[in-house]
């Protein structure tokens, strides 16, 4: 539920957000935003259901037919960790869950009825992924969804005062702690992992100052951030997925797409990857005014923020 508008790496923000991301990409020439990345639907299911798997909005396909981005790297030889802070079963967590358990190894924490789970729990399964095998590793995030107030430890406000139910200030303080635990991830997967690529979106945005809606309510729920590092290693190896990625940081996408990224980092070779559909890729076809979310009512190109 990350809005790219409340993040300070993205957006002009009161205050800065995202002081590790807004530093790695400052001084990281491998590190790139993608400023105009948005969800392809309001809601988490929909979402995941197609940003996981081939079925997109533009050719079609349906998520229990559909080929998953762990199919395809179970095909490309990789050991398939899934390690999740949401709920495992239930109308907002199976869909994800049947991809989920798909991997050669899936967890979820520890699920406590009123104790809040932080996202920091996700770096201590991290810690037990070997690294010695290639990897694909899913870190899934609570992340800014709604509770704001129990996203976040109470040492890790850094606005608002205790008792402070301010929804904006807190969703802030979601973007924040965020930050902080992605730059604990990227640095153990880095240094402990041998990690190549690292990415980074929300399922959907969210619009603290106003209370969730079923149906769309604007372009403040679309809009997520997108973000994708890769190593220099990885760049000699593979230096036109390289090259594609820098190429298109400015290019529109939704994230339905998600699933073609994957594919062109792995640089899969498969007749269920199409290649026009990939940010990773310099065939990567899809302007503007090409894009749309919900299912195809509502088109990116009435975004005029």
């Amino acid at each position: 539920s990350a809005s790219r508008d409340f993040m300070s790496a993205f957006s002009t923000v009161d205050v800065d957000t995202t002081p590790w991301l807004s530093r790695l990409a400052a001084t990281d020439a491998n590190c790139h935003l993608f400023p105009n990345a948005y969800s392809c639907d309001i809601q988490t299911v929909p979402t995941l259901e197609r940003a996981l798997t081939e079925a997109n909005q533009y050719a079609g396909g349906t998520f229990a037919a559909s080929v998953s981005m762990v199919d395809i790297a179970h095909k490309l030889g990789y050991h398939v960790s899934w390690f999740s802070n949401q709920g495992h079963l239930g109308a907002a967590d199976t869909p994800v869950t049947i991809v989920a358990e798909m991997s050669d190894r899936a967890e979820w924490t520890l699920q406590v009825i009123n104790k809040p789970q932080y996202d920091e729990q996700l770096l201590d399964l991290l810690k037990t992924v070997p690294s010695d095998r290639n990897n694909l590793v899913v870190l899934h995030f609570k992340g800014s969804h709604f509770n704001y107030e129990n996203r976040f430890p109470p040492q890790w406000r850094t606005w608002g005062s205790e008792g402070n139910h301010d929804k904006i200030l807190n969703y802030k303080n979601t973007i924040r702690y965020s930050d902080h635990v992605l730059e604990s991830l990227f640095n153990y997967a880095k240094d402990h992992l041998n990690m190549h690529t690292f990415v980074y979106m929300s399922d959907h945005a969210d619009v603290p100052d106003r209370h969730r809606q079923p149906n769309f309510g604007g372009y403040r729920d679309l809009r997520i951030p997108l973000v994708v590092w890769h190593s220099v290693h990885y760049a000699e190896k593979r230096p036109h997925r390289a090259a594609a990625l820098r190429q298109n940081r400015a290019r529109y996408w939704t994230n339905d797409l998600l699933y073609e990224l994957m594919n062109g980092l792995m640089d899969a070779d498969s007749n269920h990857f199409d290649e026009g559909f990939s940010l990773a890729s310099v065939h990567y076809s899809m302007e503007r005014s090409d894009l749309t979310a919900v299912s195809g009512t509502i088109r990116i190109d009435g975004d005029n923020a």
